[in-house]
């Protein structure tokens, strides 16, 4: 017979920093939450990603997404602010902004096509000429055309965000079962309506009125294992690889784009650069070809990189849903369960409004925020409209 585990008022199924965050806001307001985690907390795509906070550097257009993004990291300095004193941890939240490089013809247009939007739109932008930007940073490439600078979109360290999101978890008394598997979320039948019941993991049977599938790439293979998740709920991984090298001074201050890769500069005189975009399943190998491919991109931006010792080159699987935005929201058909997944490249960046919108959804059953567009039943509605993505 399995082991019972003592009630919880929420369950989320993975630990990292989507669910470490979701965790935390739940706990604060009082509730028992447990984080049920396959491998260490925030080892996967958390600790994987560069920590970029740029909604208007990476923009194609102002759509759902878009506002979502821009939305959370209006929420970022206060979140990181509150994250530090819970934990005593410094996220190195960092606000120099970001710097956009044209280098070629083909540069120009496509600059000067975010430009156009995003200024007719009265975002915060500025347009610099190449004297300007080498102001700013010294050691770009000498055929800098000209650049864009945002200055809201900012980055932080997300490496330290995951730790510090545990301790303030942990403090706020949320428990972590991590080196445990989820066999299948449990429900039952409540006066005709499915309602969520727990866990069945590894290690046994947990009992929560809620669950949260903040699983990442492996919500796909949560879903196969548990009937409870819609069939139509599709998240696949995408792999993406990184390359850190040390770099003497003087250093480099902004995030700096060019349209064929970016440079992210953390404290302490390293630098990481990417990234690659592959579909290898779940193996997240790191291949030479694939970090020799990101040194050349880098050094178009700073032609200094490739004479940089190598610091640490990894990889990790950014969780895509098939439309390519994220899943938020409740389940129609199983009350109790709820969605928070497939936040592909924006899953630092989205964290604060993430556990804002999942906290308030579990606390108070709607969310201030429109979710529509990144609701879990819109997959099975383009289903049955025939334009399933």
């Amino acid at each position: 017979m399995s082991e019972i585990h003592k009630q919880f008022d929420a369950a989320i199924a993975g630990g990292g920093i989507i669910g470490c965050a979701i965790a935390w806001r739940l706990a604060q307001s009082g509730m028992r939450v447990v984080v049920v985690e396959r491998g260490d907390v925030g080892r996967e795509a958390s600790h994987a990603a560069g920590g970029m906070l740029v909604p208007l550097a990476e923009a194609d257009e102002a759509d759902d997404l878009f506002h979502l993004c821009v939305a959370s990291r209006t929420l970022y300095a206060d979140f990181a602010r509150e994250l530090q004193q819970a934990s005593a941890i410094n996220v190195e939240y960092r606000t120099e902004g970001t710097l956009y490089l044209s280098l070629t013809d083909e540069d120009d247009e496509e600059l000067d096509r975010r430009w156009q939007w995003q200024h007719a739109a009265g975002l915060n932008l500025k347009r610099l000429n190449a004297d300007c930007a080498r102001k700013l940073e010294p050691q770009i490439n000498d055929k800098l055309r000209w650049a864009l600078k945002f200055p809201d979109d900012h980055q932080v360290n997300n490496r330290l965000l995951v730790q510090a999101l545990r301790i303030a978890a942990q403090k706020a008394g949320v428990e972590f079962q991590t080196q445990t598997e989820i066999e299948s979320v449990l429900i039952e039948s409540q006066a005709g309506r499915k309602h969520v019941v727990g866990l069945q993991t590894s290690r046994g049977e947990i009992r929560s009125k809620t669950v949260v599938i903040a699983a990442g790439s492996w919500t796909s293979l949560l879903a196969n294992e548990s009937n409870a998740l819609s069939p139509d709920l599709k998240v696949e991984p995408v792999h993406g690889q990184m390359v850190a090298v040390e770099m003497p001074a003087p250093p480099v201050n902004h995030i700096i784009y060019s349209c064929r890769a970016y440079v992210v500069p953390r404290l302490g005189g390293v630098v990481i650069a990417g990234s690659t975009s592959d579909k290898f399943g779940f193996e997240k190998r790191v291949t030479a070809g694939g970090a020799a491919s990101i040194i050349e991109r880098a050094q178009e931006i700073l032609p200094a990189f490739g004479d940089l010792a190598i610091r640490e080159t990894w990889s990790g699987l950014r969780p895509r849903a098939a439309d390519g935005l994220p899943v938020l929201g409740t389940d129609d058909s199983v009350a109790g369960l709820v969605y928070a997944t497939g936040h592909y490249r924006n899953g630092i960046l989205l964290t604060p409004i993430t556990a804002k919108i999942i906290s308030e959804l579990v606390l108070k059953g709607e969310s201030s925020v429109q979710l529509s567009p990144f609701s879990p039943q819109r997959f099975a509605r383009l289903r049955a409209a025939g334009q399933a993505p």
